[in-house]
């Protein structure tokens, strides 16, 4: 819990949600995939990314709405070796059996 202005506590309210993520630009041979699963476990977030063939990387997350929105902040960012050129994102329903972020092949 924390305090407005007025000192009237406000109660945090955990928000599920499920996000596909897509990363377009040069994202491949970087270590793209790694950084985001290390970003992803520093965040508490469950899902898993892999390499597209047309070169993109998609990424699926799961975990609260609010830091879903600091993953996607990193993801325009990406690695240092990284150049993201757009992502595209799109809801998902959540899907309660996933764990722990994975990385595909």
């Amino acid at each position: 819990m924390c305090a407005d202005i007025y000192g009237v506590a406000k109660i945090d309210v955990y928000v599920p949600e499920r996000r596909r993520i897509v990363i377009h630009g040069k994202v491949q041979g970087v270590g793209f995939r790694l950084w985001l699963r290390n970003v992803a476990d520093s965040l508490y977030l469950y899902g898993s990314c892999r390499q597209l063939p047309d070169g993109s990387c998609e990424a699926i997350v799961q975990g609260d709405r609010r830091v879903i929105k600091q993953f996607v902040i990193a993801c325009k960012r990406g690695p240092a070796e990284a150049n993201v050129e757009r992502i595209e994102i799109s809801l998902l329903a959540i899907d309660p059996a996933l764990g722990s972020f994975q990385v595909e092949r």
